[in-house]
């Protein structure tokens, strides 16, 4: 083998070995920022599950009188400013004005996620429903004195 041979051969090696060193640094880095994002993700579902667990909670004072959205939303709030969020989550509470919503928005590094959370959609807000009008119950007829004047369609 001349020595003309020998370098062309080293030089091919060289610069394939260069080219499959890139590549592999690719491939790593890759894969550690996709590891870096999966840690993410699993930390803001983890606060998302833990927050969930939490909206659900009863809609009732200690003493087991329902609450009204604006209660509830007041205390929700309170309980929520008072529990840090994961490890690497950032937590933001916003309550628009004029409405019984809480909006919470959760962010770790570029992930994030927002929940829009009502009490009214859970069905906790106490009093009367709103822009209904209460029924008199001297109005209210016994379901078998209406059957009995003929009422209904006799269908059980």
């Amino acid at each position: 083998m001349s020595l003309v041979e020998l370098m062309l051969a080293s030089g091919l090696l060289l610069g394939s070995s260069a080219a499959s060193l890139g590549v592999w640094n690719r491939v790593s880095t890759t894969l550690l920022e996709n590891r870096v994002e999966l840690e993410q993700l699993e930390s803001l579902e983890a606060e998302v599950q833990a927050l969930e667990a939490r909206l659900r909670d009863p809609h009732q004072d200690p003493l087991g009188q329902p609450l009204s959205c604006e209660e509830q939303l007041q205390r929700l709030v309170a309980r929520l400013e008072n529990q840090p969020p994961q490890s690497g989550v950032v937590r933001t509470l916003e309550t628009p004005a004029g409405v019984d919503v809480l909006l919470i928005h959760l962010q770790a590094g570029d992930q994030e996620r927002r929940r829009l959370y009502s009490p009214a959609a859970f069905g906790g807000c106490g009093g009367d429903p709103a822009g209904l009008p209460a029924e008199d119950p001297a109005q209210a007829e016994d379901p078998a004195q209406a059957l009995a004047k003929g009422g209904g369609n006799g269908a059980l």
